[in-house]
């Protein structure tokens, strides 16, 4: 018998509605049958425990949702207090926009982190690129939206993050984003006209960073669109992103990704020297894992894929993910290459 039974009975006078419902249950379902249906009831109870475990650990609402399944956390909400449905609402809101972009996989999206270790095990390279993706993106949630709001501080926060986050942003979140973009980017204030049109034609070329000697180009075939496929936000953090790089004379974003997979490339040969082209574990090897893989994404996986003679040469030569080789070749510490730095030590503590 159920609680709300239990409770009527208690209403009704009775000294030990535990006991009285258990002895009505068995006379009316019989003592087997009773039996199961009180199993059943003890699991179900066991199973809402974990699911509380892991969606309020010690009494309080997870900090990060977005490794919790959209099971777990639809089965948590009657347990929850106003303010942390509403929490877990947004999660859900934004788990909505990313399955509306263009190819979402919304079978990754409410799974559980823990459910996409274990698709991971088995995936081919297209899937296992999928799940790489999603966790990229619930990566990128946490970083921006901790505890489900606007990060307070985006100083640290990458721009591609940004762009991206813009998706998933409140109109006032929206409006802060913009904010640190025009802080990291503000715009030049256009010059007092002098009256003399040669000097002020001349003024506003240097900061359009024109000439007349390059308006040739307009009764010209258009130059090929570098930004091609982009979409408008993502052309506008491209194209603001060189202009700064150009500014400050350094590599802009796309180069240093290109130098990066040269780099990775180089690591790879390397490593095959040193092990005798020995890197994937036979697991990964019969399931077709590309060895440059090892090199890129999430150290978790890389060194759960990677044999022991590959992880030892790492100890010498640390594998580097992109945000650590961005940080290298731009001189700016970032947020995502700590995380990157912390992912790599835990697995080599794991040794």
């Amino acid at each position: 018998m159920g609680r709300a039974f239990v409770a009527k009975l208690a209403r009704e006078g009775a000294r030990n509605p535990e006991a009285l419902a258990a002895w009505i249950g068995r006379r009316k379902w019989g003592r087997k049958a009773f039996a199961r249906l009180a199993k059943a009831g003890r699991d179900e109870a066991e199973e809402q425990r974990r699911v509380m475990d892991r969606v309020r650990p010690g009494g309080r609402l997870a900090g990060d949702l977005t490794g919790i399944s959209d099971r777990d956390l639809g089965r948590a909400l009657s347990a929850l207090s106003t303010d942390e449905g509403a929490r877990v609402a947004a999660e859900l809101d934004r788990r909505d926009v990313a399955a509306r972009m263009p190819g979402a996989r919304t079978d990754l999206i409410g799974e559980s982190d823990e459910a996409l270790g274990r698709r991971l095990g088995t995936a081919d390279a297209a899937e296992a690129a999928a799940i790489e993706a999603e966790m990229d993106r619930r990566q990128m949630v946490a970083e921006v939206f901790p505890g489900g709001s606007l990060a307070g501080d985006l100083s640290a926060v990458d721009e591609g993050a940004l762009g991206r986050a813009l998706a998933y942003a409140r109109p006032d979140e929206a409006q802060r984003i913009a904010a640190e973009m025009d802080r990291r980017h503000p715009p030049q204030p256009l010059p007092t006209a002098t009256g003399d049109a040669l000097a002020d034609r001349q003024a506003m070329d240097e900061i359009l960073g024109s000439s007349p000697d390059d308006w040739a180009y307009l009764d010209e075939d258009p130059p090929e669109d570098r930004f091609a496929g982009l979409s408008s936000t993502e052309r506008w953090i491209a194209e603001r992103e060189e202009e700064a790089a150009a500014a400050r004379g350094a590599y802009t974003r796309t180069q240093v990704r290109d130098m990066y997979t040269a780099h990775v490339y180089t690591q790879l040969l390397d490593a095959e020297q040193a092990t005798n082209g020995n890197l994937l574990t036979r697991e990964a090897h019969a399931r077709g894992v590309d060895p440059i893989s090892l090199f890129t994404g999430p150290s978790h996986i890389a060194y759960a894929r990677a044999t022991e003679e590959l992880k030892r040469w790492w100890e010498d030569q640390p594998r580097v993910t992109l945000a650590e080789y961005e940080e290298q070749v731009l001189g700016q510490r970032s947020a995502a290459g700590e995380r990157a730095r912390k992912a790599r030590s835990d697995q080599q503590n794991r040794l």
